[in-house]
């Protein structure tokens, strides 16, 4: 494994300049709302982490529509039971499908589930809808990211609170009114409900970035699963539950490029002291390579490279052609430049 310092496009701070969440609302100290289902059937929410389960014998969603849903193989074809009758009433073939499965919540009232099945080495499934209300005037969506029919997997399920597209995971507390809330879902989805944090706090500050990218989301989830917030819709330090929180997810965009980032070798931060706890990340990013000698050959591939900024913070899902970092081979005894190489579609 080689290291060498990178000068990416990636320099000098530009934050999403989204306002801190619930700047102009507010709410009532203490109480719920109903959450409503949302088919979204072309599915462009971004996820901190999705997950496709594999397609047994039946789909269960007894968490929140009360019973389990049959399915069954003919061919290459999905066979499937929508309402729970008995009946395998949809039939789903090809390389995906939508399929919206009808029951009961835990209250008795009708329920709707839709999810988006793939035919990759056999059908799996995810989710492809949310439940949504409001805390106050500020904007929850909530999507159960693993499948399994909850939407009370803290730490797992995902959470958009506002507008927008970027998920953090799903939290026990949020920010409304630039206060912070304590909230608690139900396993169903039918509702949420809140009151005032009472736990130990501290203050967060993840503003000191280098980038020219526009800072999209990036997401810090306590250790232990039960806290969660999208930093990049808040301008400088941020009071959060005291604990120790790591970054799990985030995306940057330089006009139609995306990036995506996750923990790498970044360390836990510490967040809970009277001072703020600020985190530097960003450029200057260092790369970490694996190549193979081959013959008089040496050889490199975009996905063997590891991009690391400030904090240890990785960035992948990014293979940078037409704007590729160079690689100088030298000779290690005198130092002599032999060659240079950039990624096929780069010059």
């Amino acid at each position: 494994m080689n290291r060498l310092p990178l000068c990416l496009a990636l320099l000098a701070l530009v934050f999403a300049g989204v306002p801190a969440f619930g700047e102009k609302t507010s709410v009532a100290d203490e109480g719920s709302a109903t959450l409503a289902y949302r088919t979204h059937r072309d599915f462009k929410l971004i996820l901190p982490k999705e997950t496709f389960r594999p397609v047994g014998a039946k789909i269960d969603l007894s968490s929140c529509l009360s019973k389990s849903f049959a399915t069954k193989l003919e061919g290459t074809a999905l066979l499937l039971d929508s309402n729970g009758d008995g009946t395998l009433d949809v039939r789903a073939e090809g390389e995906s499908a939508l399929v919206t499965f009808r029951g009961k919540n835990a209250a008795g009232d009708p329920a709707t589930y839709s999810v988006r099945l793939v035919n990759r080495s056999g059908w799996k499934y995810a989710a492809s809808g949310v439940v949504a209300g409001t805390v106050g005037s500020t904007k929850v969506r909530i999507l159960d990211a693993n499948g399994n029919g909850s939407y009370a997997d803290y730490g797992v399920d995902a959470m958009f609170v506002g507008r927008g597209h970027h998920a953090q995971h799903l939290s026990k507390a949020m920010h409304v009114g630039g206060k912070l809330y304590s909230i608690d879902v139900a396993k169903d989805g039918a509702k949420v409900t809140w009151r005032p944090f009472s736990g130990k706090t501290g203050t967060l500050d993840l503003s000191d970035c280098e980038t020219k990218a526009k800072v999209l989301s990036v997401v810090v989830t306590s250790v232990d699963g039960d806290y969660s917030f999208d930093m990049a819709k808040h301008d400088g330090p941020t009071v959060v539950p005291a604990g120790r929180y790591e970054l799990t997810a985030g995306e940057l965009g330089l006009g139609d490029n995306r990036l995506k980032l996750r923990a790498g070798r970044a360390k836990a931060i510490e967040v809970g002291g009277e001072a703020p706890q600020v985190v530097a990340w960003g450029g200057p990013v260092t790369a970490a390579f694996r190549y193979r000698r081959v013959g008089a050959e040496v050889r490199m591939a975009p996905e063997d490279v590891w991009y690391h900024g400030r904090a240890g913070e990785e960035y992948h899902s990014w293979f940078p052609t037409g704007q590729s970092p160079t690689f100088r081979i030298s000779n290690r005894k005198n130092g002599r430049e032999i060659a240079t190489a950039f990624f096929p579609g780069s010059t």
